[in-house]
């Protein structure tokens, strides 16, 4: 894929991980948002992917641990909620995820995607794959095992950081 892009030249020259891999995760979002079916705003997008985390089995008895411990009469939780509850509550009227607000589980609030909104993971899922075959289309070698290895060091980061925090509190 060739292109006269303005910015070309600039991009070459960069040599921060953290501005090429946001260039990168941007292109996705704007191709994914272009070629979807419905409108879907970027936010939207990726709060799709997190949604499709937390309804993991795994993710969700991470959830429903961490619940335990906030105080749900805190002024923070209920800001918290009532954001990402607003966010959600977009995407349920669109009929891709349903709310689920008295669970049994320990969650305060919990969702699920519905037959249309499983139908659009599936959608996105093919795009992501179309656009990475665009991107990759005139990359010489594969450098797919070197992505592999800084992702495993960025989540080795993380995680670390994601266990101190815990030990903090």
């Amino acid at each position: 894929m060739k292109t006269n892009h303005p910015h070309k030249k600039v991009i070459e020259s960069v040599d921060n991980l953290s501005v090429l891999v946001t260039i990168l995760y941007n292109s996705k979002i704007a191709y994914v948002k272009k070629n979807l079916s419905i409108h879907l705003h970027k936010r939207e997008i990726s709060l799709l992917s997190d949604i499709q985390k937390h309804t993991k089995p795994h993710h969700k008895k991470v959830r429903i641990a961490k619940y335990q411990e906030i105080d749900k009469e805190s002024k923070h939780f209920q800001l918290h909620q009532e954001i990402f509850l607003k966010r959600y509550k977009k995407l349920e009227k669109k009929d891709i995820i349903k709310l689920e607000y008295e669970c049994d589980n320990g969650l305060p609030y919990d969702m699920t995607f519905t037959q249309k909104g499983l139908s659009i993971l599936d959608e996105i899922s093919n795009l992501e794959k179309e656009w990475n075959e665009l991107v990759m289309d005139d990359v010489d070698g594969d450098i797919i095992p070197l992505l592999q290895k800084i992702t495993i060091n960025a989540m080795d980061i993380s995680y670390n950081i994601q266990k101190e925090t815990k030990n903090i509190y």
